[in-house]
């Protein structure tokens, strides 16, 4: 439970230490390069939000190219609940396994637009 927390504030740190580097990016700043890229604004408002609220962390300026595994610690069964909770306030079909391996076969890291287009995908 002590090394939990321990890690918790590390993490925690690092963050910090990376969002003191870069610029600040603002919530309307995210949703407007990701609808420029093509993608539907509730989607990436949605997509926003609720990587916000995963991450608990009000003051931290978030990119759309973020690997939400690398950088915010989510690991794989936590994706797939942030998942399931984006596509629920989106009210569309859950993504299956097989969504998920198309998904991974255009897609490097799990970033904003990883989950966009799946969303995407999911509400055709």
């Amino acid at each position: 439970m002590i090394f939990s927390y321990i890690q918790n504030k590390r993490w925690e740190n690092e963050l910090q230490k990376i969002n003191e580097n870069r610029p600040n990016l603002t919530r309307a700043e995210y949703i407007d390069r990701l609808v420029k890229s093509g993608f539907d604004k509730k989607h990436v408002e949605v997509v926003h939000d609720e990587i916000k609220d995963f991450i608990s962390m009000d003051n931290f300026s978030m990119y759309p190219e973020d690997d939400i595994h690398k950088l915010y610690r989510i690991e794989d069964m936590d994706d797939v609940e942030l998942i399931d909770g984006i596509c629920k306030k989106l009210n569309i079909k859950m993504a299956e396994q097989k969504d998920l391996d198309l998904i991974n076969k255009e897609f490097k890291q799990t970033t904003a637009e990883y989950i966009l287009t799946l969303t995407k995908k999911l509400a055709e």
